[in-house]
């Protein structure tokens, strides 16, 4: 029970950014610990006190993470019960509370508060500018403007770097595969994705009759993907290239 309680601390740690924000999670469970003596009003206790003070209780509890896991069969999403936290509408309203009698003093301390206590997220090699009104990759865009039907869907075989974006733009491209081969720990198979993917260099013939079985109308790679034979060769044509990306267009 004891390393069970410890794996739902470093879990705790580890959603409040404890390594890099740990002032931010100290000011939601400071103003929580306000509230439970300063509000009076039962209902706002109820939303603001009980609940997230319930939450937590349960949260680290050991007996109801084994039955979490045991009804879910699932232990990587039980962080999400922290979502319930609330922790801005909390921390919002404790602010507010707390800052009653001084409402544009105190807000104004607290936002310094929070910008001080927390990071410069657009840092992040995670965030990029974007590049047009979808907030997708623009090369996404041109090669789904480029073989999207005009009516109907079709299947197309994308690099791993397009599966995250193509279905944002357009449902009519269907993929063979979707993000569940990109999280390693999940562990799935397809024989699609190792031909495409793993392989160092893609074995063409074999290559071939795993896309028709879909069967796949367009195959884009990166233009520096190795092949033992061109794609040309097995009744494909050239057709177009948006940036490192080749589309190629399966004619039989």
């Amino acid at each position: 029970m004891w390393g069970i309680f410890l794996e739902s601390v470093v879990i705790f740690k580890n959603y409040m950014g404890f390594h890099q924000h740990r002032y931010l999670a100290f000011l939601y469970l400071g103003i929580l610990l306000y509230l439970w003596f300063a509000e009076k009003d039962r209902h706002r206790r109820a939303v603001f006190v009980y609940a997230p003070t319930l939450l937590l209780v349960m949260f680290f509890c050991p007996l109801f993470r084994k039955l979490f896991v045991r009804l879910l069969d699932d232990s990587e999403t039980y962080y999400r019960l922290l979502w319930l936290l609330q922790m801005s509408l909390v921390s919002a309203y404790g602010i507010i509370r707390l800052c009653a009698k001084h409402r544009r003093i105190g807000v104004a301390l607290a936002c310094g508060v929070i910008i001080v206590c927390g990071d410069y997220v657009y840092d992040s090699e995670n965030i990029s500018r974007a590049e047009n009104a979808y907030h997708l990759p623009q090369e996404t865009i041109e090669i789904v403007d480029l073989i999207e039907p005009e009516e109907g869907r079709i299947t197309v075989l994308v690099p791993a770097d397009l599966i995250y974006y193509i279905r944002q733009y357009s449902t009519n491209i269907e993929l063979p595969y979707g993000r569940e081969m990109l999280i390693a720990r999940w562990d799935y198979h397809h024989p699609m994705y190792e031909a495409m993917e793993q392989a160092e260099v893609i074995e063409t013939e074999t290559f071939v009759e795993l896309a028709r079985e879909y069967p796949c109308a367009y195959i884009v790679l990166k233009e520096d993907r190795e092949m033992t034979q061109p794609l040309t060769e097995h009744g494909f044509e050239l057709y177009g290239q948006v940036g490192e990306f080749v589309i190629y267009r399966d004619m039989e």
